[in-house]
């Protein structure tokens, strides 16, 4: 059984899981801007901060202006969501339990990794988002209605001034 996790690997799994959410449609990385612009703007600050850390700790690599999970990244995010009770999303990764050691170690040490709310409101961010995400795709109108629309518009008001003539 995998040991539960401190306040600092925690809040650093909820970003790696926020990195995997990203990735979850095959991509091996994602935008480190756009994902950034997807949280809320009173919490950016900190998910920066814990990005970086991720980066320095060697959970994250930096391609360009892209991120994506280090085979250590992998492996500690196996065991993030073991410690939560979740399928693992990797089947295969490599076991180097020093590594991982090395990893949650370092993740202990960093100051950025302490969580900046309450731990209960830190690991709903990822489902906040999907949400958030989902509210503003089902809220945009269509494009297809907007160019409709706007040719009505303007349809009606060729009309009106040619009856007013």
């Amino acid at each position: 059984m995998t040991p539960a996790l401190t306040d600092r690997a925690t809040f650093a799994g909820v970003l790696a899981q926020l990195v995997r959410n990203r990735c979850a449609s095959g991509a091996d990385r994602t935008s480190r801007t756009g994902l950034q612009a997807t949280v809320p703007v009173n919490e950016r600050p900190a998910v920066r901060r814990g990005i970086e850390g991720l980066i320095d700790s060697g959970v994250l690599a930096v391609h360009g202006e892209d991120i994506g999970f280090t085979a250590d990244g992998w492996q500690f995010l196996t065991h993030v969501q073991k410690a939560q009770g979740q399928k693992a999303a990797v089947e295969r990764h490599h076991e180097d339990p020093a590594a991982l050691q090395r990893i949650l170690e370092k993740i202990e040490q960093d100051e950025r990794f302490q969580p900046y709310r309450d731990l209960q409101e830190v690991r709903t961010l990822p489902a906040r988002l999907e949400n958030y995400r989902s509210l503003r795709r089902d809220s945009r109108m269509p494009m297809g209605w907007l160019v409709v629309t706007t040719a009505l518009v303007i349809a009606a008001a060729l009309a009106l001034y040619f009856f007013r003539r």
